[in-house]
């Protein structure tokens, strides 16, 4: 999918999270209990750095221009789907960062569910929120998050 230039360093990172989520799925799949370990344990350590990174951009440069309880929604067609939206994105991210504090203590129950989750969030805002923000925001605001994003 072609993506415009300030949305790419996201879109790239989106990339990696695939493959974290596809890996975490095989991995909770074949059942090795020494290959899941291992990998929960990767996530826990690379949560925090990476992808609790990624979350609180999303939701400082995005996000947060769908707040739904400032006085003036966004002005453009479908302001409710677009919110209804933001707020589901939001969700997944608390329900990530939980799973995350949950496969850090050994609950390597929730490998599956984590992956599971991290991929149909991720195609989620890159099939659905990328585009809608490549055409409602202004130019001056995707220079902005892309040059947050680049320095990440």
């Amino acid at each position: 999918m072609k993506r415009i230039k300030q949305l790419r360093p996201l879109s790239m990172e989106h990339h990696l999270s695939l493959v974290l989520a596809n890996k975490a799925i095989k991995t909770a799949r074949e059942g090795d209990k020494a290959k899941i370990k291992t990998l929960c344990q990767h996530i826990a350590k690379e949560f925090e750095a990476r992808w609790e990174t990624h979350f609180a951009t999303e939701e400082q440069l995005i996000f947060s221009l769908f707040n739904t309880n400032e006085q003036s929604q966004p002005t453009f067609s479908d302001a409710t789907e677009a919110i209804a939206l933001v707020e589901l994105l939001k969700t997944q991210h608390t329900q990530m960062r939980l799973m995350s504090i949950a496969l850090s203590t050994g609950h390597t129950d929730q490998l599956e569910a984590f992956g599971i989750l991290l991929r149909d969030h991720t195609r989620l805002e890159e099939r659905r929120l990328f585009p809608l923000i490549s055409e409602i925001f202004t130019t001056e605001a995707l220079d902005i998050i892309e040059k947050q994003t680049t320095i990440l």
